[in-house]
């Protein structure tokens, strides 16, 4: 939300969402006076950031695919430009990047720039050219992180022909390398590149020779909102068969040793955690984090039902329908892959009953699991 100085026209994010404030779609302004709705032509990608500079223009920042954008609306023209942009190199941000405006120049802004081997780093954009202003991080553990490995963005085809992009980090040397799928949450959301010399895991995996694969399937952000809104009703569906075949493609390039992938991620990550070694065998270990396993206990005891009903485009009561048949605890029957559960027992998002019903759901198949929940957490 951002109100233009003259307090006539609110600018909104209008985007299909799956978590509160996480907002990645169009641009809407609005008038005050007589609520009339004027829509900006579209990107290919989405907006995720609004500032307005003066009563015409607006400093915006957006997701392009793998690109991070930003770019300056003129209300009279009707148009807009890119004013910087940046693949591997993106601003910061808490959940997506973002800018500060700065100056009288509508185009000159203040950003936090990171990569995954470079650390946090603040510019000032101003008359088209950055000026560094401050390097955060320490030297200690820059030349801890760049030897680590090396970044690109990865692209592979779907079976159905769309196309997919994610994020792939890899250590030193010739592959192929036992790899770990990092699935981000949402569903809507997406991996953007964060400096690794704040991630302790991301550092002790590149240093015993892992790589990481950060996949960007349908239904998240970056790619405009009909690609975002392909998970809609269709949560466990088609974005299966989008990591299935980035794996594949890993695989084939020679990059992913085939015997030793494993999978993991947080909340709806931690639902493809579990839903992905109930549908492929080829993984060796699983650990998801504040997990779903059956959307239906789901649906009774977390604290936003109406996402279940909304994303899975069903109603709990239908015994044929999605709550069930993409329940991963009903099937567990084809699990083989050794897991290891992780939950917050104050959690009402992804109560912890999830990862306890998976756990037992693999004990009693005789499948190696290890549940462990931490007791103050959320």
């Amino acid at each position: 939300l951002s109100v233009s100085p003259s307090g006539e026209t609110v600018a909104v994010v209008e985007a299909v969402c799956s978590d509160r404030n996480i907002v990645a779609g169009d641009v809407r302004l609005i008038d005050v006076a007589s609520g009339t709705i004027e829509s900006p032509a579209a990107l290919d990608g989405d907006v995720v950031q609004l500032h307005w500079r003066g009563n015409d223009r607006l400093l915006f920042v957006a997701a392009q695919g793998p690109n991070t954008l930003v770019g300056l609306f003129d209300r009279q023209a009707k148009s807009g430009r890119t004013i910087w942009q940046g693949g591997e190199r993106t601003p910061s941000g808490t959940m997506f990047p973002e800018v500060a405006p700065i100056g009288s120049n509508p185009a000159d802004f203040l950003f936090q720039v990171e990569s995954f081997f470079e650390p946090p780093t603040l510019f000032a954009f101003a008359g088209g050219a950055e000026r560094e202003i401050r390097r955060f991080g320490s030297p200690e553990t820059d030349a801890t992180v760049r030897p680590l490995g090396t970044a690109r963005d990865f692209l592979w085809t779907a079976p159905d022909g769309l196309e997919i992009h994610g994020w792939l980090v890899t250590p030193p040397g010739e592959g192929p390398h036992p790899l770990i799928m990092q699935v981000h949450g949402g569903p809507v959301w997406y991996t953007r590149p964060l400096y690794i010399g704040r991630s302790a895991f991301a550092q002790m995996a590149l240093a015993a020779g892992y790589a990481l694969f950060q996949p960007n399937p349908r239904g998240s952000s970056g790619r405009g909102q009909a690609f975002a809104r392909h998970v809609f009703g269709d949560m466990g569906g088609a974005d299966t068969h989008d990591y299935l075949s980035g794996l594949d493609a890993l695989e084939k390039a020679g990059i992913a040793d085939p015997k030793r992938i494993g999978v993991t991620g947080g909340s709806y990550g931690g639902y493809i955690s579990n839903w992905l070694i109930t549908q492929d065998q080829r993984f060796a270990v699983s650990v998801p984090v504040a997990p779903i396993a059956n959307w239906v206990s789901q649906h009774f005891t977390c604290n936003v039902p109406s996402f279940c009903q909304m994303f899975l485009d069903d109603d709990v009561s239908n015994p044929t329908g999605k709550y069930f048949a993409h329940s991963p605890v009903h099937h567990a029957g084809r699990v083989r892959t050794p897991t290891l559960n992780i939950c917050g027992a104050l959690d009402h998002i992804t109560p912890p009953g999830q990862a306890l019903e998976f756990h037992r759901a693999l004990q009693g198949l005789g499948v190696e699991s290890v549940l462990l929940t931490y007791p103050t957490e959320g």
